[in-house]
């Protein structure tokens, strides 16, 4: 596999196990009837970061999170709180030669579709390739 699909696996992993109020429910390209709240995976990209002799790359990868608006934001809020209390300073090193995520954005705002509120939790991890 390669290093961006690597991370992301991670990620998802991570996720599963330590965001308990999504149930399991973490996906790549979730279906539309998902069951919220639910975490998908965003866009991502990186930019080269290499050094004299190592060669890495500086990963962002957005991790979105999908939940109801009823009766509040509440839930959103919460489980996007959890997502980056989850990858905040966390890295699999026996799995991928990586720097610690670091949170740089989370965001939670009304989604144009009725009834859903959508937070954002950008990541950021230097990883060898």
């Amino acid at each position: 596999m390669g290093t961006s699909s690597d991370l992301q696996r991670l990620i998802v992993a991570r996720l599963k196990a330590e965001v308990p109020a999504v149930d399991g429910r973490v996906y790549d390209n979730p279906a539309e009837d998902a069951v919220m709240p639910y975490i998908s995976i965003g866009p991502s990209y990186w930019s080269d970061d290499s050094a004299e002799c190592i060669r890495a790359r500086r990963e962002t990868v957005q991790v979105d999170v999908w939940a109801s608006n009823r009766p509040d934001k509440r839930v959103a809020k919460d489980v996007s709180d959890a997502v980056a209390a989850a990858l905040d300073d966390w890295a699999d090193q026996d799995a991928l030669t990586m720097h610690p995520l670091r949170v740089a954005l989370v965001r939670v705002m009304d989604d144009p579709q009725p009834g859903v509120v959508h937070g954002v939790v950008q990541v950021e991890a230097v990883v060898e390739t």
